[in-house]
């Protein structure tokens, strides 16, 4: 073995059976012997002239005697850090590995290794090379004997070209490196601009749902106060229409058995009426809830007459009960009035007609079933299903369905209010809503309302007991509504009730003076003309009188009245419609009690 102080990519391998061959690559291509050039610069330097620019290529030999050897050698150099740029292989090592073999194994090592394959003899064929080693530039054959400038040249070109691709090797890694790092930086920055556009995203969301959602509010609370003034002035017409015929009604002993039929026809409607403008007073927030304990399968069984004509000959309607009675604390008319918007819902979602399923039943609600759906609660629930085979609700549209307004039918077929007064009903019976649906297969709606421990006797209407005392009591009636004030002075003085009216508060206050406060009951409305409203009035004749009865009649729910004022039908509140009776009960009973009205001097 040749060992000197060389430069990466000059150090060459031979591996060859035959010492003189070794000796010859030493001669040709390592240090041992002076070259030409050597001799050439001693020249100059006697005779002093210049000295020669080419030198010849000095290279480290190292020898191996088989392909085993060599490949040991080719371990320890790459190992070692100091790669052999090529080798010299001999084809025919006996009685090891042959120059073909011993190739695969360094190339398993050292793929850059550049190989000559060195023979005398035909021993393999290009193909026959081909075939074991695959084709590769890394591979050159040189016949025997050859030639010293061949075999320098060969040395000179295969090592330059293992520097070269060294290098290049080098190149790549460090630009795939920068590559990397660059890479790196560019998804870091990528990220942080992908999470600025999400956030603005957000923020922009958030600020449109918030304008869409100030919208959606105006337009409720428009609707709700048009709704509102609608159903507190038809309220005072039905008042009106409900006190004549039950006033011919409890006269009716003189009438035609038709006339009484009629009488009882019109009272019927208007009690039907007064239910649609509790409905309407509901939406608009501004009726109180009478709540009852209400057995599902039975309210679902009332209505149930009343939906194959709503929903036409070409829907089937299925009916599935729950197997015991379930029973819930809720509004009779808000229950209903969510079946038949749900109902009206699915109709139209089957416009050629389809099958609507509806059950009750009572679940049991886990965490797992919460955790599915944030609004649940664990606990016993009463269900209420709703099911139909229609068109179904578009993804993008299925978020959306409860908001008010929103409708996906065309103009003119749709106010976008049936879905959302269900949503507002369910809440306030402190309920949630469950919604599943598939485009082209059905919806299916399903309610779910806390259920009613104990059941109680529903009341299914208010229970007037006679009257047993005379009245003779001093009251001032004030209704901006002559007619409905026409009509309770009527039933009051039959009573035997000295009446005096006003038809505002201010008229009120100036009635209030001119009897020096001679008065043992209010009896006013609450919302009324002038600039004094009935509970501004009432304030002021308790300051005078806080021993004065007090009862207040109104349209709308009770929270018109102020947070201080303790309202309690029957007692002091008078809801519109009222029936002759209940007027002439509550006078008599407030009259009557004990309850002061310390609370609403004091607002």
């Amino acid at each position: 073995m040749n060992s000197t102080n060389t430069q990466a990519g000059q150090r060459i391998l031979v591996i060859d059976d035959n010492r003189a061959i070794h000796e010859d690559f030493c001669k040709i291509l390592g240090a041992n012997q002076p070259g030409p050039e050597v001799l050439e610069e001693r020249e100059a330097f006697l005779f002093g002239e210049p000295a020669p620019t080419f030198r010849r290529q000095v290279f480290q030999i190292d020898s191996a005697f088989q392909g085993e050897d060599g490949l040991r050698l080719l371990e320890q150099a790459v190992e070692s850090g100091e790669p052999y740029a090529m080798a010299f292989v001999d084809v025919r090592m006996e009685p090891g590995w042959d120059g073909i073999e011993t190739t695969a194994k360094l190339w398993e090592v050292d793929p850059d290794l550049q190989v000559v394959i060195c023979t005398a003899h035909s021993d393999y064929s290009w193909d026959d090379m081909v075939e074991k080693l695959g084709h590769s530039d890394r591979l050159v054959i040189l016949k025997k004997p050859f030639d010293n400038v061949e075999v320098q040249q060969l040395a000179n070109a295969l090592t330059q070209k293992w520097r070269l691709l060294q290098q290049a090797k080098v190149r790549v890694d460090v630009l795939e490196k920068s590559v990397s790092v660059r890479t790196e930086q560019l998804q870091a920055t990528n990220a942080q601009l992908e999470a600025e556009i999400a956030e603005r995203k957000g923020v922009e969301s958030a600020l449109r749902q918030s304008q869409e959602a100030v919208l959606q509010q105006e337009r409720l609370a428009a609707v709700g106060q048009l709704s509102a003034g609608v159903a507190h002035d038809f309220n005072n017409i039905l008042c009106i229409i409900l006190g004549y015929a039950n006033m011919l009604l409890d006269d009716s002993e003189s009438l035609a058995p038709k006339k009484v039929e009629a009488l009882k026809q019109i009272s019927t409607a208007a009690q039907r009426a007064a239910h649609l403008t509790r409905q309407l007073l509901t939406f608009s927030r501004k009726q109180v809830m009478q709540p009852h304990t209400l057995e599902f399968n039975e309210v679902i069984g009332n209505v149930s007459r009343m939906l194959q004509r709503l929903v036409g000959e070409d829907i089937s309607v299925q009916f599935h009960f729950a197997p015991k009675p379930l029973y819930i604390h809720a509004d009779l008319g808000m229950i209903e009035q969510i079946v038949m918007n749900l109902v009206v819902n699915a109709r139209d979602a089957m416009p050629r007609g389809g099958e609507l399923i509806l059950s009750a039943s009572a679940v049991e609600i886990d965490e797992a079933h919460r955790q599915q759906h944030p609004e649940a609660r664990p606990g016993q629930f009463a269900c209420l299903s709703v099911s139909d085979t229609g068109c179904g609700i578009a993804p993008e549209h299925l978020l959306r369905i409860f908001e008010p307004f929103f409708t996906t039918k065309p103009v003119g077929q749709g106010t976008g209010l049936g879905l959302a007064t269900v949503y507002g009903i369910v809440k306030q019976h402190e309920g949630w809503i469950e919604v599943v649906s598939e485009v082209g297969q059905g919806t299916t709606f399903k309610i779910f309302m806390p259920k009613s421990s104990k059941p109680a006797c529903a009341k299914t209407e208010t229970s007037f007991h006679p009257v047993k005392r005379w009245g003779d009591e001093k009251i001032l009636l004030v209704e901006d509504e002559a007619a409905l004030r026409g009509l309770a002075s009527k039933l009051l003085q039959k009573e035997g009730y000295q009446i005096v009216e006003a038809a505002s508060g201010v008229e009120a206050l100036e009635v209030w003076e001119q009897h020096a406060g001679d008065f043992d009951l209010l009896l006013t409305d609450m919302v009324m003309p002038g600039g004094v409203t009935g509970r501004e009035l009432a304030v002021k004749l308790l300051a005078d009188k806080p021993e004065l009865k007090v009862i207040f009649t109104s349209g709308y729910s009770t929270d018109m009245v102020g947070k201080n004022f303790v309202l309690e039908e029957e007692v002091n509140f008078l809801p519109k419609p009222y029936p002759p009776r209940a007027l002439i009960q509550i006078v008599r009973v407030c009259l009557d009690g004990e309850k002061q009205n310390a609370d609403l001097a004091h607002a």
